[in-house]
């Protein structure tokens, strides 16, 4: 049986893994340790001089190259603009369950989430019905998709939004038979479907950001994957060549801004 979470107390001036450090006069950055059933995963908060209108936190998870390529461009435009934020590796949850040689269940990842989220509002010193908006580039997006829909963290999660989607996810496994929530689909090899999984979020709003030249699913397949924008959902399609959103950058921050606005414009 899988071990209760833990939480290591001490919290560093700054995560060297993330190679995010504090800027003077615009956030603060620590880290906080955390000893999860599978090992080790540093959670980078930050907290901003002057915080943005909303009072809500973000909480950002990388794809699996880490804090290199796009997600720590996207990390630090998501701070800079004066969210209060935890983020953590993508590589690093990879790294750490093909260690464990073993898949996680839906009920752990929830469990993971809600920690991490209950203990990164400490660490800021937000209240802990702070409401929580999760962000995510590729396997990131993944996360997004669970933690946006799954319903022990509406007490926390008011949006999200999933840069990069990819069209299944792995490492996590899902109930089996008559226990697989409604709206859950599996691919041929047992993996979560992402595009399907967005219905499990019912009324929080989703932005879904995607390039014209991703290479695992480009943005004119997303649309169809996706449906039709409505008032809680919202695909914004990018003119750029890759997965990482290579000649659309500036883009893809523009939309990632009107997501964030448009998700805390219709918080409770």
């Amino acid at each position: 049986m899988m071990r209760t979470l833990s939480l290591l107390v001490a919290l560093s001036v700054t995560c060297a893994c993330t190679a995010i450090g504090p800027k003077p006069g615009v956030y603060e950055v620590k880290t906080v340790p955390m000893q999860l059933p599978h090992g080790e995963l540093p959670i980078t908060v930050v907290k901003p001089v002057a915080p943005s209108p909303g009072n809500v936190m973000i909480l950002f998870a990388t794809g699996d190259a880490g804090w290199l390529g796009a997600s720590k461009g996207i990390f630090e435009h998501i701070i800079d603009r004066g969210y209060a934020a935890a983020a953590f590796s993508s590589q690093r949850v990879v790294s750490n369950l093909r260690k464990a040689k073993e898949l996680i269940g839906f009920e752990q990842v929830a469990s993971d989430v809600d920690l991490i989220l209950v203990e990164s509002k400490k660490a800021l010193g937000l209240p802990a019905d702070a409401p929580v908006i999760v962000a995510g580039f590729s396997r990131g997006a993944n996360v997004v998709v669970f933690a946006a829909g799954e319903p022990s963290l509406r007490r926390h999660i008011v949006g999200g939004v999933a840069l990069a989607l990819t069209a299944e996810t792995d490492y996590v496994k899902p109930p089996a038979g008559a226990h697989l929530p409604p709206s859950i689909e599996l691919d041929d090899k047992g993996r979560m479907r992402t595009y399907p999984a967005l219905a499990r979020l019912g009324d929080t709003p989703i932005a879904v950001i995607q390039s014209a030249g991703d290479s695992y699913v480009p943005a004119d397949e997303s649309r169809k994957l996706f449906g039709p924008n409505t008032d809680t959902r919202r695909l914004y399609e990018v003119k750029a060549t890759s997965h990482g959103f290579s000649g659309g950058r500036d883009e893809m921050l523009k939309d990632l801004d009107e997501a964030l606005d448009w998700i805390v414009a219709k918080k409770p």
